[in-house]
């Protein structure tokens, strides 16, 4: 059985770094004897595949050795198994014999070694309780959620619950019955992001009125937050998706003095009691009559102008004109109740709407809106 011992040590490569495989399997000394007993050309070959094993670094290292003696192409201890029919009936039940002990022997070492590198790499990450302690992460909430808690304990405290409406909401709520022509502009596709004809992604929080207004009877007072859509080109002020914080206020002998003195209160409340703040008039659909309130802009100080490494440049918040919006309002347009069922000659009422990235922009003096996205923590942790 010459042959026998040439293919089976053939493969052996004295490159391969060597190992003591009776650190392994403590019984491997009994089990290297015993095949010894049955064939020491086959005892020979497993034990040097097995000290290459033993030796091998990482489980590449032991892939290669363990192809080299069992793999079903080309493995030493298969090209021996198929001398076989060349062999007489006793040298055959002899090889067979020996071949199964020294795979089996050869497939303990590998099995032990991968262990035995397993252990090691969860030792490498073992808590050392002599070290010092570090100090866990601490998350936030968010900028926005910050300010959008703020807002709600002071709308609270005012009087006033929360209602929150769908995202994804009808055309009819989103635009028909909150008073909207059906040629108005943004009822176009380059203006609002459409899922189908019916149903678009809401572009202001405005639609929770109508839903409220429809469930409920007055006196109403509730506060609507959420996200909105708009196809809007994105800048340093604008992005295609922000967040709003609507209110109402429905009752009787609900009048302009009323929304004054809110809005008076949550300027004074968010920004600071001297703030510089403008009411001036404006269209929307949904209030008459409908005013806009500005406060002075926080970026550029009231001067239009900003001043950076680059230089000085015309304020991208406030464009140069020294204020910047931050929310509508009005009195509820009396066809928005005749369109929930409310009779406009008995009850009256306000509304408001704001983004919370324009107050938070113009409280911590943030003047780029893009930020809010982007999720670099470097900027985050600042509040």
């Amino acid at each position: 059985m010459a042959d026998v011992r040439g293919i089976l040590t053939r493969r052996l490569d004295s490159a391969w770094k060597r190992g003591e495989p009776s650190a392994l399997l403590a019984d491997w000394a009994e089990r290297i004897a015993a095949l010894r007993a049955v064939s020491a050309d086959v005892a020979e070959a497993a034990e040097g595949y097995a000290v290459g094993i033993a030796g091998a670094d990482d489980a590449a290292a032991i892939q290669t050795v363990r192809n080299a003696a069992l793999s079903r192409e080309n493995g030493a201890f298969t090209e021996a198994l198929a001398l076989g029919p060349s062999l007489s009936v006793d040298e055959k039940r002899v090889l067979g014999k020996g071949l199964n002990l020294g795979k089996a022997l050869i497939e303990a070492v590998e099995k032990a070694k991968r262990e035995a590198l397993e252990r090691s790499k969860e030792d490498a990450n073992a808590l050392d309780v002599t070290l010092p302690g570090r100090r866990p992460f601490v998350g936030r909430p968010h900028v926005l959620a910050q300010v959008r808690d703020e807002l709600l304990d002071l709308f609270h405290g005012l009087g006033f619950s929360v209602y929150t409406s769908p995202e994804v909401e009808l055309d009819t709520y989103n635009f028909g019955k909150l008073n909207f022509a059906p040629d108005h502009p943004a009822r176009d596709a380059h203006d609002t992001y459409f899922v189908n004809p019916d149903v678009v992604l809401r572009t202001h929080t405005s639609p929770g009125w109508v839903r409220a207004m429809e469930e409920r009877k007055p006196p109403l007072r509730l506060v609507f937050p959420g996200r909105v859509y708009r196809a809007e080109a994105v800048d340093a002020s604008h992005m295609d998706q922000f967040h709003q914080m609507d209110g109402l206020y429905v009752g009787k002998n609900v009048s302009m003095a009323d929304l004054k003195a809110t809005l008076n209160t949550f300027a004074r409340a968010i920004y600071r009691r001297d703030v510089p703040t403008r009411i001036i008039p404006i269209y929307f659909p949904f209030v008459e009559p409908g005013v806009q309130m500005d406060v002075q802009c926080a970026t550029c100080k009231g001067t239009g102008r900003y001043k950076d490494e680059s230089g000085e440049r015309r304020c991208p918040v406030c464009k140069g004109t020294k204020w910047v919006e931050v929310l509508g309002a009005g009195m509820v347009h009396p066809n928005v109740f005749r369109a929930v069922g409310y009779d406009p000659e008995e009850v009256t009422g306000f509304a408001f709407g704001m983004g919370l990235e324009r107050i938070t922009m113009g409280r911590h003096g943030i003047h780029e809106i893009r930020q809010f996205l982007e999720n670099d923590t470097r900027f985050l942790s600042q509040f």
